[in-house]
């Protein structure tokens, strides 16, 4: 709960109920090594399905405990410290076609008050040139956007070049990177190009801030990057690679580069749900 709304509440009551420690830590304990709290960054999901899903992608011997909580949120609790911590990093995580955002369970969680913004995600770099096509620069690129966890055997192999695909873990209340300059050396000349970031199954963002969970007129945040304009890539070439155009933006060449004139660089364009991506 924000501070001011609890000091707030202080304010106007003098009663407040102490419970010992002692008296939650054996509830605690049931819950702290095994159970992860979870969220659709969509549409509410079967807490079945939940359930079966976990037990189907780990291969586990049990069914795992799923406990609907208000607001939407999940208690999925395993029966093996180890089966959670495979789950937390084997994502992502979909069900009925919706993204879960998923945290370890912690004390004091109150639904719909403290949030769950832990996510991962698949990351697209389109067009990578090929002399980057290396797992430790894909990995550094895509760290701009969150944090790397994995790339995908495809890539690694070698066996496309149209986009790197990286497993990137993101906190979805942040605004969503539309991508990054990539700055080297090449025969003692200093290059700079811009690598856009597509991300697979998330929502699409607010295109003022760029964070997900709202549309516009909901949105009660100021501009991202103080309204300065972030480079992209021309929204008609990449129609074909997203399955989304933009037909309101303006482009404009510049060195071989399009570049948004809009004052937004966040849309439908920075996220897929093809399932052949």
């Amino acid at each position: 709960m924000p501070s001011r709304i609890l000091e707030m509440l202080r304010s106007r009551t003098a009663e407040v109920v102490d419970v010992p420690e002692e008296e939650l830590e054996g509830i605690r304990a049931e819950w702290r090594s095994t159970t992860v709290i979870v969220r659709s960054l969509g549409r509410p999901v079967s807490v079945d399905w939940v359930a079966r899903e976990f037990k189907r992608v780990g291969r586990l011997d049990y069914n795992v405990e799923c406990f609907l909580l208000m607001d939407g949120f999940i208690a999925v609790r395993f029966a093996k410290e180890e089966n959670r911590e495979a789950a937390l990093k084997n994502g992502p995580w979909t069900v009925a076609d919706q993204l879960l955002a998923m945290e370890r369970w912690r004390p004091n969680f109150v639904p719909g008050v403290g949030g769950i913004d832990r996510v991962v995600v698949w990351l697209r770099l389109p067009r990578l040139p090929l002399d980057y096509w290396k797992r430790e620069a894909i990995l550094r690129i895509a760290a701009s956007a969150g944090n790397p966890l994995a790339v995908d055997g495809f890539t690694e192999q070698g066996g496309r070049y149209g986009f790197a695909r990286v497993k990137v873990e993101l906190n979805v209340s942040n605004p969503l990177k539309p991508g990054t300059l990539v700055r080297e050396k090449y025969g003692g000349v200093e290059e700079t190009f811009w690598q856009g970031f597509i991300y697979k199954n998330l929502p699409a963002p607010c295109s003022k801030c760029g964070r997900i969970g709202h549309l516009v007129p909901e949105c009660g945040y100021p501009s991202s990057a103080g309204g300065k304009v972030e480079p992209a890539v021309a929204r008609g070439k990449e129609k074909e690679d997203t399955g989304a155009d933009n037909p309101e933006v303006d482009v404009q060449t510049n060195g071989g580069a399009s570049i948004l004139e809009e004052p937004s660089a966040f849309g439908p364009w920075l996220v897929t749900n093809r399932i052949w991506q």
